[in-house]
């Protein structure tokens, strides 16, 4: 009975003060609303193993991380195969590597589509625990079927290529303009390992090498036996791969030096490498969050203080009159327990809203691509249940200790001699020093990140890249293997490839609104991926100091298509055809560099006519190149993306077997182009795609798309703690004040001015600001590092940040505490030592 008391005396005290609970509701609800946002974010995306409702979690086994190219390496078969043979721990295991190639139906008239083909090993189904909704399951007897493919369609392709077509089984479709068998079909959803939407078995010759080689690098995915962890599997592949490495024959000895282990185990989810490159990011956001949790905490606590203040004369006298210490506790408990509970019941509605808004953005992201992982869609969980309700109860015992303890701390035959002002004991003014402090720190270290990523995203988004970008047209177009093969490099099958992109540019240019049309590997603002280099005669003694750049091929006469401009040289032309490329070790090829690499390399000038080639860390080198060109400066890759450098060589589409990216720079309407240009293809030769269609400007903003989503989280987060810093600091600073009232009254009746009052609380605030500051700062630091380990911070934002921010919080510390002594001031010293 009396806990209802308590609770309905609470709930009175609170309504008195509308403004005041409002304003804590508020803010216990944002706290705890993005507390849980971010929660929920990181459990889906990364912490909460994929089990696909099986009892043990997926792992995958793969190899380094390249942070120079954005992506996990793939390994040797070889290596794969000889830890599933001898592993102790891992109850299954299966080999993969996926694509994107074409598929359509069979027929002269049938267009074929991109898509996201993955190629497996046949038990790949029975490793996920997943089987076909239509049709059966690879067998190994589809595995050593040289001669005939299958393949399974996920349930979303049956559906738009092949209309659900329900006697698909068994029909013969193509990929790669190759007929494959259809098998089966899997069910809704299900698009493992991370988006496939078709599966292509493998051969055995292509699984199973007999000896260790260069080629075919492949992925795994596997499960641990149960009771098994994942550092228990790390140690025993540490141990069977080192076996492996000592017997390798020389030319793969570096295998044995990469850093972390040539093969590597880690939980699947971080298998996706562009969650891998930004795991960083996502733990500063959740670190980052949780300050701002505690932030929360400290400022409704210190608004519950205020409260206790006011009303600590009526606390001491019923001390005074035996009401038990523990009921006063609970009373104070329920006041802060009402506005949790509140807050803790509409955050879920805030954090499910902010849910929303990220799945249409990853949607956006990810539409022209379609590379969203399936697991990759946010929504409330029971796990989410559960960590609100720690986080409420958290905030409860926090908000609700901080004004029991300042209540029953004080001493009570002074509150009642002398009345609430100048009451606070030097302990409670220690508590209160050292909440601002806290509040001046934390805020520090939210607001700076926040400023440095979103001075990063604008910077990279106003970045000049070189190029172009009005009126220009992007697709990406592929053409399918069967009809096209490589064959080495061959001239027949050369001549095939480039017949068919230069007659596609010569048909476009033909059209009255279209001015010009070229090919990239990747478009400068796009791809990214670096490697080292070395100029013939200048070669570093050690590897990594020699320099980096992009390397991507182009079309004949590209430059002028994108606005860029040949400095110096000459272009590629039809004399660089006679090159056969299967010879290109030996002969050597063109290549145009750009103007930074001719300034900072060949100061002297005479870089046409050097010679340079690409190497890695593994021995590996292309053919030498002679520079017989100088292109205007273009960057490759976004700027907040480490995969990109000042430095860029271009090599000659016609003698490499990439697939090409077109831009065309059109005139008129921008549907008109697109239209033509999809015309055009499958005018050409139906087997080819064309995908991706996009303006210049929405390709350059894709990749920034996902960094962006993450810096709209920090910068929520920087405008919540700004708002709690100047609300909380404020508030600390005029109770302290206040609280000191009789104080400041006494010193002014003894003669002391006015300014040297002022100075006495202006020098507390300075100490203040310098603790909160600096401990704040070096956090701030701490966490920017390891943000640049996976995004290129801009160095104009990262001064702007470490300056302009500790100054912003010194101004408002400053007023804080300007303002309140000011109040005190106007009043006489008679009228304040009067007061009770």
């Amino acid at each position: 009975m009396s806990a209802w008391i308590d609770i309905r005396y609470a709930a009175r005290l609170l309504l008195k003060k509308p403004l005041f609970t409002l304003t804590t509701t508020a803010i216990v609800t944002v706290g705890l609303a993005l507390t849980l946002y971010t929660f929920t974010l990181m459990q889906q995306l990364v912490f909460k193993p994929l089990t696909l409702g099986q009892d043990t979690p997926l792992i995958a086994i793969a190899g380094e991380f390249k942070a120079a190219h954005g992506v996990r390496q793939r390994v040797d078969p070889y290596h794969l195969n000889r830890i599933q043979s001898h592993s102790t721990l891992l109850q299954s295991m299966s080999l993969y590597q996926s694509a994107v190639r074409t598929v359509g139906q069979q027929g002269n008239e049938a267009s074929s589509h991109k898509v996201h083909l993955t190629y497996v090993q046949w038990d790949i189904f029975e490793v996920a625990g997943v089987q076909p909704l239509l049709g059966r399951s690879f067998s190994p007897s589809d595995q050593q079927n040289e001669s005939q493919s299958v393949v399974v369609l996920s349930y979303d392709i049956w559906q738009r290529i092949f209309a659900g077509n329900e006697d698909i089984i068994g029909q013969v479709v193509q990929v790669e303009a190759i007929p494959v068998q259809v098998i089966g079909v899997m069910p809704p959803g299900f698009a493992f390992p991370t988006q496939a939407q078709v599966w292509q078995i493998m051969t055995q010759t292509r699984l199973e090498p007999a000896s260790p080689s260069n080629s075919g690098g492949l992925q795994a995915v596997a499960r641990l036996r149960p009771g098994v962890t994942l550092a228990q599997f790390q140690h025993e592949l540490a141990t069977l791969l080192q076996r492996q490495l000592q017997a390798l024959p020389q030319e793969f000895a570096w295998r044995a030096d990469v850093a972390g282990g040539y093969l590597q185990a880690v939980p699947f989810k971080l298998s996706v490498d562009v969650l891998y490159q930004h795991y960083s990011v996502l733990v500063a956001m959740m670190l980052v969050v949780l300050l701002i949790l505690l932030l929360t905490c400290i400022n409704v606590g210190n608004l519950l203080l205020a409260r206790v203040n006011e009303q600590i004369r009526d606390v001491a006298i019923r001390v005074a009159l035996g009401v038990p210490q523990r009921r006063l506790i609970l009373q104070m408990l329920w006041e802060s327990t009402l506005i949790c509970c509140v807050g803790g019941i509409l955050a879920p509605g805030l954090a499910h809203w902010g849910m929303m808004l990220t799945n249409q953005a990853l949607n956006e992201i990810f539409a022209m691509s379609g590379a969203r992982p399936f697991w990759w869609t946010f929504s409330l969980s029971l796990d989410s249940v559960w960590m609100l309700l720690g986080a409420v109860l958290l905030m409860i015992l926090i908000t609700g200790f901080i004004p029991a303890w300042r209540a029953l701390q004080g001493d009570i035959n002074g509150i009642l001699r002398d009345g609430t002002r100048g009451a606070l004991s030097q302990r409670a003014g220690r508590v209160n020093q050292a909440l601002v402090m806290s509040e001046i720190a934390l805020s520090c270290v939210v607001l700076v990140i926040a400023v440095m990523l979103l001075g990063s995203s604008v910077a990279a988004q106003q970045a000049d890249y070189g190029v172009q970008t009005e009126q220009r047209l992007t697709a990406s177009v592929r053409l399918a293997w069967g009809s096209y093969r490589w064959n080495g490099g061959e001239p027949q099958a050369r001549k095939k490839r480039n017949d068919f992109y230069y007659g596609l540019k010569d048909k476009l240019e033909q059209l009255p609104n279209v001015r010009s049309v070229a090919y990239f590997s990747s478009l400068p603002g796009t791809g990214g991926g670096t490697s080292h280099f070395e100029i013939q005669g200048q070669a570093a003694a050690v590897f990594s100091d020699n320099p980096m750049w992009n390397f991507e091929v182009v079309s004949r006469g590209a430059w002028h298509t994108v606005g860029m401009q040949l400095l110096a040289g000459r272009d590629f032309n039809l004399t660089d055809l006679a090159i056969d490329s299967r010879e290109l070790r030996g002969s050597g090829s063109p290549v145009i560099i750009n103007a930074a690499m001719a300034r900072e390399l060949f100061p002297q000038g005479g870089a046409v006519g050097q010679r340079i080639r690409t190497l890695d860390g593994e021995g590996w080198h292309s053919e030498w190149r002679t520079i017989v060109g100088v292109v205007s400066d273009s960057i490759h890759g976004p700027t907040l993306d480490s995969t990109s450098t000042p430095y860029t060589g271009y090599g000659l589409m016609d003698l490499r077997s990439w697939w090409m990216n077109i831009v065309v720079h059109y005139s008129g309407d921008e549907a008109q182009a697109m239209a033509a240009l999809q015309q055009a293809i499958i005018d050409l030769d139906a087997d080819a795609t064309v995908h991706q269609i996009q303006s210049y400007q929405s390709l350059i903003k894709q990749p920034l798309l996902l960094i962006e989503s993450l810096n709209q989280v920090f910068v929520a987060g920087g405008l919540v703690a700004l708002f709690l810093a100047a609300s909380g600091i404020y508030a600390m600073s005029a109770n302290s004040i206040a609280m000191r009232s009789q104080e400041i009254a006494t010193r002014r009746a003894l003669g002391v001015p006015d300014k040297h009052v002022v100075g006495l609380f202006i020098k507390q605030a300075l100490v203040q600001l310098a603790v909160g500051l600096v401990a704040g700062v070096l956090v701030a630091l701490w966490l920017s590092a390891q943000l640049a380990n996976a995004m290129v911070v801009d160095s104009h934002s990262y001064i702007l940040a470490l300056l302009g921010i500790p100054g912003l919080i010194v101004m408002l510390v400053l007023l804080a505490t300007l303002l309140p002594v000011s109040r005190q001031l106007k009043h006489a010293p008679a009228e304040a030592l009067r007061q009770d």
